[in-house]
């Protein structure tokens, strides 16, 4: 049974890059080798340019903003996913900038960025801010996450779905006041309950 409160955080978890280098140390693709539902939905509806994704993982997204015309650069933690993003990339016969990076420490580039685009991966709150900074005036963001609604539906649980990297009601809503909402949904769909959002700078 779920429970409601929201856990502790536990001090003997391992570190992302423990998780994740775990995760992707099979040949085979986690999460498949297609991008998310949102991305192929509203890809359109991005500033085109230059793009980056964070936390990319094994490159499903990167490559597929490549092969939309976009200028590629994607961010993991893993070593083991940016190396399979860049062998997906050459697969598809297409270019992406991959880089290894610890995200909680990464300091977005001043306004180089057309649009973010970032999936399954809850920041630490100051990294919205990081956005704002790092995206040109009329910069767009894409996200499509978890949240902790979902994991009421999940029996048995998840084993790859961590409580942390879930948005709460709104959260994400509220992370992103400083921009303007193109598209907000947060509902159930089936067994899952996702979060989706494109938002614009304008200010």
């Amino acid at each position: 049974m779920f429970d409601e409160k929201y856990p502790e955080v536990d001090p003997n978890k391992k570190s992302a890059v423990e998780v994740w280098e775990a995760r992707y140390a099979s040949s085979s693709y986690l999460f498949g080798k297609e991008p998310i539902v949102s991305l192929k939905s509203f890809v359109g509806n991005l500033k085109n340019g230059k793009v980056l994704d964070v936390a990319m993982g094994e490159g499903r997204n990167a490559v597929f903003l490549a092969q939309s015309g976009f200028q590629v650069e994607g961010l993991d933690c893993s070593a083991k996913a940016v190396a399979k993003a860049k062998a997906l990339a050459d697969e598809k016969k297409v270019s992406i900038e991959a880089k290894t990076q610890n995200l909680d420490f990464f300091l977005m580039p001043l306004m180089k960025y057309d649009s973010v685009v970032m999936s399954y991966f809850k920041p630490l709150p100051r990294f919205f801010s990081e956005i704002k900074r790092g995206l040109v005036m009329g910069g767009t963001v894409l996200f499509e996450a978890h949240t902790t609604e979902h994991l009421k539906l999940q029996n048995p649980p998840n084993p790859l779905i961590d409580f942390d990297q879930c948005f709460k009601p709104n959260e994400l809503l509220a992370q992103l006041r400083d921009f303007h909402i193109l598209y907000y949904h947060e509902m159930a769909e089936g067994n899952s309950h996702l979060v989706r959002a494109i938002a614009k700078k304008t200010k």
